[in-house]
């Protein structure tokens, strides 16, 4: 992943690879998916809204992952910008506040396309229980704890 400066885009074709490498699994399992399919499971992971089977109830979730790593990379591309607009004194702050930022951004987005991808396998290939929805998501958002302390802790600076 491209965590420098230079805004190039190649470690962002990794997530939206792996969004579209699901897509085309869906498709392979699509004529087999029940009617209707599963869209939503509660707690304990079994199935508790469906709809008809679709082409938009089955491959939403994949587009807002797609939409969710192109606004990534979006805010990715953009906070050098609002940094430096946003921080009227040290400029050497804002800039490691954008890298820190940027770091955040490039490391989740692919955490969050692999989420994401394995949401949807799950759900069409019907398995169920808890163990396969908690344990990546809970990685998940332990990950992103770890990104965000991190990122702060390479903020602030050693303690005074």
């Amino acid at each position: 992943m491209d965590r420098g400066g230079n805004g190039r885009m190649s470690g962002w074709f990794g997530p939206m690879a792996a969004l579209l490498l699901t897509t085309a699994v869906g498709l392979v399992l699509y004529p087999g998916m029940p009617d209707p399919v599963p869209v939503h499971w509660d707690g304990t992971g079994q199935a508790d809204r469906f709809a008809g089977k679709s082409v938009p109830a089955v491959f939403s979730p994949l587009l807002i992952g797609a939409g969710v790593v192109v606004c990534c990379w979006l805010l990715h591309w953009l906070l050098p910008a609002l940094a430096a607009r946003g921080r009227q004194g040290d400029p050497a702050q804002a800039a490691l506040q954008a890298r820190a930022g940027r770091d955040v951004l490039a490391a989740l987005a692919p955490a969050l396309a692999a989420l994401t991808c394995w949401l949807c396998l799950r759900g069409w290939l019907e398995l169920t229980g808890a163990w396969t929805l908690w344990p990546p998501t809970l990685l998940l958002m332990m990950f992103a704890l770890c990104l965000v302390l991190r990122a702060v802790r390479n903020v602030s600076g050693p303690p005074a």
